[in-house]
């Protein structure tokens, strides 16, 4: 049976396209688009927010008869095979991540291609925020 996980955030830490490269589907409508229909569920973008290396886009979720609103935070300025220039948009990314999420037990949902040491340094940095280790 197909479950609809509980959460709130979706991280994307890759672009679809890198140096000519598909590296990720796209799972959501461009803003203004109409909704998408993938088996079970369908995905529309209800807002989208251009910040500094990233957007915050609202996408609404429908299965069954179910309906939750998702905050992607697409960071698009993570260079491939390298490290970005400066972290001041990822700490604010961060910041506001936290500030969209309701609760802190409920799971974030983070999307970064094979690299899963971009997963790590994410989450390292989250928790050196909210320990107040790093300001």
């Amino acid at each position: 049976p197909v479950n609809f996980v509980s959460f709130q955030i979706i991280v994307m830490a890759c672009r679809e396209f890198e140096m000519g490269r598909k590296k990720c589907e796209r799972y959501w409508p461009l803003y203004g688009e109409a909704a998408v229909t993938f088996g079970p569920f369908r995905v529309s973008c209800e807002a989208e927010q251009a910040r500094t290396d990233y957007f915050i886009r609202t996408l609404l979720l429908e299965f069954q008869n179910e309906t939750r609103s998702v905050y992607q935070f697409h960071y698009v300025n993570w260079p491939d095979h390298d490290v970005p220039s400066s972290f001041d948009s990822i700490l604010d990314m961060i910041s506001l991540m936290r500030e969209y999420q309701e609760h802190e037990d409920v799971p974030i949902c983070i999307h970064c291609r094979y690299q899963i040491y971009l997963f790590f340094k994410f989450i390292n940095i989250s928790i050196l925020l909210k320990s107040r280790l790093l300001v």
